[in-house]
């Protein structure tokens, strides 16, 4: 059958992240199987780019699945259809067909995310940024960041690691935007593990408030324990915003 890839965005916080769970169907997942099993007649098993934590945010994100039925109707209209089903915090974007090895998840060359704290109280900020009211020394924290993007192994910043082969990340760019009120932490890598960027962000964090010093903080990062680094920021502030592929693994 023919493959596609389908690009959506969806606020995080109803729901308890991408990947189908057992206990709930609050997934995007399992809604959008769900919807796509009803409408193309058959059932359809989505495989998405990675999986989010409950409550994180998703500017772009896509998944890949299979159907003889898709090519009956224009995209538009399947792109349509399936928005009206949709939840309001849930929008399907665009349907791309790509060649049969196509992967969401593996295929993928980068994916950035940003972080995004405000220091002054506003509540219409409150389910997409980090509230943190306190003093930052912000130069501290740049330094921190060329000691991430030299370093590769992330094993620190993950209480998962003996769930993969390796804990290598390649770190394109690592930066630290300050204003008077809002923070954007925007990082993009080949890849990610669980919970790291989150626990990165909360290490940078005790950097900023002094409770840990940069050579501590390049200790962490070599002794590779996840109980050496910082708490994990709140799942709130957190925003996958780009997942970059290959151009040849779609057919025009």
């Amino acid at each position: 059958m023919p493959k596609y890839f389908i690009e959506l965005s969806y606020c995080g916080t109803h729901y308890h992240g991408w990947q189908i769970q057992s206990n709930t169907d609050r997934t995007i997942q399992k809604i959008l199987s769900d919807i796509l099993s009803v409408t193309l007649k058959h059932p359809v098993s989505l495989v998405g780019c990675g999986r989010t934590d409950t409550g994180v945010h998703v500017k772009q994100f896509f998944a890949h699945f299979e159907s003889n039925t898709l090519c009956h109707y224009s995209s538009d209209y399947w792109i349509h259809k399936w928005n009206s089903m949709l939840p309001n915090d849930i929008a399907i974007h665009n349907i791309l067909q790509v060649k049969d090895s196509a992967h969401a998840r593996y295929s993928a060359i980068s994916r950035t995310y940003e972080y995004h704290i405000h220091q002054k109280k506003n509540p219409f900020l409150f389910s997409y940024s980090w509230f943190f009211p306190h003093s930052l020394h912000h130069p501290i924290i740049h330094e921190a960041l060329t000691y991430i993007i030299h370093h590769t192994d992330f094993a620190c910043f993950t209480k998962h690691a003996d769930e993969y082969k390796d804990t290598q990340c390649i770190i394109y760019n690592a930066e630290w935007k300050s204003s008077s009120e809002q923070i954007v932490f925007t990082i993009t890598a080949n890849r990610f593990l669980r919970n790291m960027i989150r626990a990165m962000v909360g290490t940078l964090i005790e950097l900023g408030t002094n409770k840990i010093s940069l050579k501590e903080f390049n200790q962490i990062l070599l002794l590779k324990d996840r109980k050496n680094a910082g708490m994990s920021a709140p799942p709130q502030g957190l925003h996958l915003t780009k997942i970059e592929y290959p151009s040849d693994i779609f057919i025009i």
